[in-house]
């Protein structure tokens, strides 16, 4: 008896094998380029690092690219956020356990994606209303910090990867601050999708070039702001965006939080504490000279 092809078993396997032959290819396709899209994926973060540190693209263009310039001047850390110690060791072997096989610390560890994990996890930490003053509800347990040193080897800035809710997106972007981790150089976002126009005014080259030189803290307070009618002159303050009072308000939360307590505040004051020390012993060192 010859097979109906307009049957109802018929077309149920046609549908069947179809499903399975592209079930197969698109799962192939993302095995295959996987190791393209992390490489694509670092590529572009690096560039916005290079970026709100001062580096023009011609600039990187000229020095041999994207990869070459950042390998050559940063230095990267993987710090405890709440101890803001090195925690590399620590970060790797949660790491391990979270993926089930060793894995490569500086093309994997996802900040967003380790946030969103269980906490028994041992690599995010959920955040209560009060705390969580960005809307982010969780944080990551570790956090990359960003070193550009000098030729001499001295740290010149220090790049943050900071994030929090604006009007209709999670805004996530780089904070770049001079070594007395008061002074801004630069803030950027790489992902957002506020209102063009008015939240998206984010990204205008304009409205970052105000956060230069800007203040961070006023008697170990986080002062700076995002202000509506912000005065001249204002070492605290840069002029809200016109129109997008909430996202404004996000991106004031989002540094309130991320150089606060719970973020890069204790990493800070490790440094600083640091500094002081290192001071002290070549000061010493100096007093014996004879």
């Amino acid at each position: 008896m010859p097979l109906n092809k307009d049957s109802l078993p018929n077309t149920f396997l046609v549908a069947t094998v179809l499903c399975l032959f592209c079930a197969f290819v698109v799962s192939a396709a993302s095995v295959t380029l996987r190791p393209l899209q992390l490489e694509n994926a670092q590529k572009d973060r690096r560039n916005n690092i290079l970026q709100v540190s001062g580096f023009t693209p011609e600039e990187i263009e000229e020095s041999g690219g994207i990869k070459k310039v950042f390998e050559s001047r940063f230095d990267v850390e993987i710090i405890d956020l709440d101890t803001g110690q090195d925690a590399e060791a620590d970060c790797q072997a949660a790491m391990n356990k979270a993926k089930d096989k060793e894995v490569n610390l500086g093309e994997e560890y996802d900040q967003l994606w380790a946030s969103k994990l269980n906490p028994d996890k041992g690599l995010s930490e959920k955040l209560d209303k009060k705390t969580d003053v960005c809307g982010i509800k969780s944080r990551e347990k570790f956090s990359e910090v960003f070193i550009m040193k000098s030729s001499a080897g001295e740290p010149e800035l220090y790049v943050f990867p900071v994030r929090g809710n604006g009007l209709w997106s999670l805004m996530q972007g780089y904070l770049a601050v001079k070594p007395d981790f008061q002074t801004v150089v630069g803030l950027t976002f790489y992902q957002q999708a506020e209102t063009p126009g008015l939240g998206g005014e984010v990204q205008n080259p304009d409205w970052k070039a105000l956060w230069k030189d800007k203040k961070i803290y006023d008697d170990g307070e986080v002062k700076l702001a995002v202000i509506k009618g912000n005065k001249a002159g204002n070492a605290y303050g840069v002029d809200a965006l016109s129109g997008a009072t909430i996202t404004s308000n996000g991106v004031t939360n989002m540094i309130d939080f991320w150089m606060g307590d719970k973020g890069f505040g204790p990493y800070i004051n490790e440094m600083k504490k640091q500094d002081s020390s290192q001071i002290k012993t070549e000061a010493a060192g100096g007093n014996n000279v004879k």
